[in-house]
């Protein structure tokens, strides 16, 4: 499913897998105009309580604050579903690492890794 909105070169994907994981592919740029529609986006997965919720960075292009922001407060309302940021390109990454947030996320190099990652940290 592909939620797009006109009105911002940013849009999501929601990626099917045979495993229970949600994963969204984020789009474009992730800018003030956008980070409404995120947070929808984020509020309706989290509110699904996944085993596990995965944001596929690697199609976004740009992210600023606000979106950076939105990321923030999704994490504080996860209600124990684990969140990993996965394929983050060097523009996010840095973000991350210039406002220190990379602290707080769980990041990976790939979306394979971040459902290996989840697998791992899951009791047996």
């Amino acid at each position: 499913m592909s939620e797009q909105d006109p009105t911002t070169t940013f849009h999501l994907t929601t990626l099917h897998t045979p495993t229970p994981a949600r994963i969204l592919r984020l789009h474009g740029e992730l800018d003030y105009a956008a980070s409404p529609h995120l947070r929808r986006a984020l509020s309706d997965e989290i509110a699904a309580r996944p085993p596990l919720l995965v944001l596929d960075l690697s199609d976004l292009l740009f992210c600023d604050s606000s979106g950076l922001n939105e990321l923030l407060r999704a994490r504080r309302n996860l209600h124990h579903v684990p969140l990993v940021l996965a394929a983050p390109g060097p523009q996010f990454r840095r973000l991350l690492d210039v406002t220190q947030t990379d602290q707080v996320f769980v990041i990976t190099d790939t979306v394979p890794a971040a459902l290996a990652y989840h697998e791992l940290d899951t009791p047996q």
